[in-house]
């Protein structure tokens, strides 16, 4: 009786097979912690495609790749950095590092589902640069640098649409010369370059903030127009600003710990 009630016990705690002869495990898998931005990791600029933007005249094809080839090559930057073309309902728009949208005389057609996906982008931690830009085979001596643009006007009634950003959409700011953009990595102690802005009216750059944090930077001063002008004299301080710009995201994405720097 001693030995039918062993074997009963031990039957009893030897775990039971499952379906496929192998045994159940009680053990829980383990959870998968969020993930965070590492040292060596790749971070997008997005350079946004939207409807009626028009190729070298709305945007500039090479203005983000010459971007992120010059702050890899002048910067110290250990992370890798990429670009893309995308619409606003991309999903893929979530995770970039940094949005980059421009125009110049195009009408700006955004549909809804574009609208809330960068209301999430930008209601998530996400950084906005955009610009209002001469075309690519404008001279210099057009003027530039004015506000109420039609790229102007456009650009700020789509973030103050009830379906991206709304009343919070209208608080424009002046950003000072002190303010942090321009020291990041190059010292712009003037201010912003205003080598594109010729017998212009805007000598300043303007932010919107979201509880704090700048969520968008807006330009009529045609800076990135020498990112992706091959041919422009004095390219180079203009790009220095858009390291700027790019590593100011990173500050956001990194939250206070260490920058990915070479050291």
């Amino acid at each position: 009786m001693r030995g039918f009630l062993f074997i009963a016990l031990l039957f009893a705690a030897s775990p039971s097979p499952a379906q496929d002869g192998r045994p159940e495990l009680s053990i829980p898998e383990p959870t998968r912690k969020r993930s965070t931005p590492q040292p060596g990791g790749t971070f997008t600029i997005v350079q946004v495609d939207y409807n009626d933007a028009r190729k070298e005249r709305d945007y500039l094809t090479l203005s983000a790749q010459e971007l992120v080839t010059f702050t890899t090559m002048a910067t110290k930057l250990e992370a890798k950095l990429d670009w893309r073309r995308h619409t606003l309902d991309d999903p893929r728009i979530i995770g970039a590092l940094m949005l980059y949208m421009t125009g110049f005389d195009a009408v700006v057609r955004v549909d809804k589902t574009e609208k809330q996906n960068l209301a999430r982008y930008l209601e998530q931690g996400g950084l906005l640069f955009a610009e209002d830009i001469l075309p690519l085979e404008a001279e210099l001596r057009q003027s530039s640098g004015i506000a109420g643009t039609p790229f102007d006007r456009q650009f700020k009634a789509l973030i103050k649409d009830p379906d991206v950003l709304g009343n919070a959409g209208r608080h424009w700011r002046k950003i000072p010369k002190n303010d942090p953009l321009y020291s990041t990595y190059f010292e712009f102690r003037d201010g912003p370059p205003l080598s594109g802005a010729h017998r212009g009216n805007v000598f300043a750059l303007e932010a919107l903030e979201l509880r704090g944090r700048t969520a968008i930077i807006f330009s009529d001063l045609n800076i990135s127009w020498f990112w992706g002008n091959l041919e422009a004299d004095g390219r180079d301080r203009s790009l220095q600003f858009g390291s700027n710009l790019v590593i100011y995201a990173l500050t956001k994405k990194f939250a206070g710990r260490p920058l990915p720097f070479r050291r």
